[in-house]
């Protein structure tokens, strides 16, 4: 005699095997759904930091050729930066921040939540060493004597 395949026995068993068979590609797909998910994030992560340095360096190239630029009536001179420019009423330093500045209006145009313009650089104590901020700098010439020094452009 053949024995019965679909008995109320052997119908648990192929549930049950159905059941360990699917349990794997399960598990499968949440591991690529969770992995997929984890490069989207780290991508938009880049994609945002690109951004940031982006306007920072049209900040720093906007600053050395214009901005803070001696000027001398209607001449200007590219990277020889007057000091006196670089200062709370140019840009809003991180510790220090001030209202209706030039710099928070720099700040804004440019789409960033901080920015620091200046000679300090990052692992000073400028306050601009935070781990979200990223930093540039510019070489400029400073002064009558025209030194040269970097002209540091931070923000996030």
């Amino acid at each position: 005699m053949i024995p019965n395949l679909y008995s109320k026995s052997s119908k648990g068993v192929i549930s049950l095997d159905a059941l360990f068979s699917l349990l794997p590609l399960l598990i499968m797909l949440v591991l690529v759904m969770d992995t997929e998910a984890m490069i989207v994030r780290q991508a938009e992560d880049a994609s945002h930091r690109q951004q940031v340095f982006d306007k920072l360096a049209s900040v720093a190239d906007y600053t050395v050729k214009i901005g803070a630029v001696v000027r001398e009536g209607d001449i200007r001179y590219p990277n020889w930066v007057d000091e006196t420019n670089i200062t709370n009423a140019y840009t809003t330093h991180p510790a220090t921040p001030t209202s209706n500045s030039y710099a928070d209006s720099l700040r804004e145009r440019a789409g960033l939540r901080s920015l620091y313009i200046g000679f300090d650089g990052p692992s000073d104590s400028s306050g601009a060493s935070d781990s979200s901020q990223i930093c540039i700098y510019r070489l400029v010439v400073v002064g009558d004597d025209k030194t040269i020094e970097r002209l540091f452009v931070c923000g996030g």
